[in-house]
């Protein structure tokens, strides 16, 4: 296997220089280890052989003008809408079963408007077994009551009948009415006794079972129950949220409020998805600015059909203002922050490269607009990859004038 010569030839100057270095240890005959030695400004450029740049597998890329939209950049928080989540609760004391009609719902669960996810099996409290006993009670002292009268009605009436052509029609007819109010009372305690026996048998408690149903469509986002657990009234089951589609609020500075007022299209990013974004609609902006923070809470709606997004989550809001900027476009990994400043490295020479502050005018995902103020020019070679490595390099030697040597 042949080497390539171009890393023949980096190792052997690397070799090179390391035998020189030791031999001249301590010595300068050239005067430039006095300008190495001074401090070297920030600007200043940089030397990097070829075998480096080749070794470190330094690249670049042209800088190139653009024109893009304005864009203000908001920190915002994904919510659910209040009118898509719901909390179901037990109507009645009871114990949670299984039956066959149904699966209790778990975390995450999809669940469909009016589904069976809960079954209740209620249970008569102690001090209602004690009024239904009682009230049955009397209801018996009514009904033997009203047997003895229908008993006497009757007795009555059949007498009347025999003394048909003797008792008046009038004694008659009375007798008969007498009778059939008898009846009816007699049949309305009855009545009442049953339905006193149904709700109490001999003393246990009587059950039923009560079906629990979702109220809307959605995800099961919070389970509180098991089967076979005693709950109480009012106890939180489960909670149900629809995410198809979620509220992003968000805090606009004063500042910035007639960009929002003119905004035209809006993005929501997370960092759980880099380099995705999420389209927005501004729904409804506040009245009042916060006196604290002097922002304005404003609620963007973004679509979730595909439920990649959850409530709670922390991301930025991108809103495009309608207006328009100009700059330099460069790749975002061609821009490092030297002691707060951001930087570009250009290659100017073949083996020299120049530090030059830049302002970033813009972020667009993958790339930076820069502002257009002469310190980049279309076309300069911006670094884009092996920053790092240039950055540790040396500056060049300069002349007595501040000029670097050639």
């Amino acid at each position: 296997m042949t080497r390539h010569p171009l890393r023949r030839r980096a190792a052997s100057v690397l070799v090179a220089v390391a035998i020189s270095a030791q031999a001249h240890e301590g010595e300068d005959h050239s005067g430039a280890g006095l300008a190495a030695s001074a401090p070297a400004s920030p600007t200043a450029p940089l030397y990097v052989s070829i075998e480096t740049q080749l070794l470190a597998r330094i690249e670049t890329s042209r800088a190139r003008p653009e024109t893009v939209p304005r864009v203000l950049r908001v920190l915002g928080r994904s919510l659910i809408r209040s009118e898509r989540e719901a909390t179901v609760t037990s109507p009645q004391e009871g114990r949670l079963i299984a039956t066959k009609d149904y699966a209790i719902p778990a975390l995450g669960d999809a669940v469909k408007r009016d589904q069976i996810i809960a079954v209740v099996e209620e249970s008569i409290a102690a001090p209602d077994l004690v009024t239904i006993a009682t009230e049955r009670a009397r209801a018996t002292s009514d009904l033997r009551q009203a047997e003895a009268s229908l008993l006497l009605a009757q007795r009555e009436h059949e007498r009347l009948a025999k003394l048909a052509g003797i008792a008046t029609d009038k004694d008659i007819t009375a007798a008969r009415n007498a009778l059939e109010v008898a009846k009816a009372k007699r049949d309305g305690y009855t009545e009442q006794v049953a339905l006193l026996d149904a709700a109490s048998t001999t003393g246990a408690l009587a059950q039923k079972r009560r079906v629990i149903r979702a109220p809307l469509d959605g995800m099961i986002s919070r389970t509180h129950v098991t089967i076979g657990e005693n709950i109480s009234r009012d106890k939180a089951l489960f909670q149900i949220v629809d995410t198809a589609e979620l509220l992003v609020e968000a805090s606009v500075f004063e500042n910035d409020i007639a960009a929002i007022l003119a905004a035209r299209r809006a993005f929501f990013t997370v960092e759980a998805f880099p380099g995705e974004s999420f389209p927005a609609r501004i729904v409804s902006r506040g009245a009042t600015i916060d006196e604290r923070t002097r922002a304005l809470p404003v609620l963007f709606a973004v679509a979730n059909g595909a439920g990649r997004l959850f409530g709670g989550m922390f991301g930025r809001v991108y809103i495009e203002t309608g207006a328009k900027v100009s700059g330099i476009a460069v790749p975002k990994s061609a821009v490092v922050e030297l002691d707060g400043q951001p930087m570009v490295y250009v290659k100017t020479g073949g083996e020299q490269f120049t530090p030059r502050p830049v302002q970033v005018l813009e972020r667009l995902g993958d790339r930076l607009v820069l502002t257009d103020d002469g310190a980049l020019k279309a076309d300069d070679r911006i670094v884009v990859q092996g920053i790092y490595q240039v950055r540790m390099s040396k500056p060049l030697p300069v002349t007595e004038g501040g000029l670097p040597v050639k």
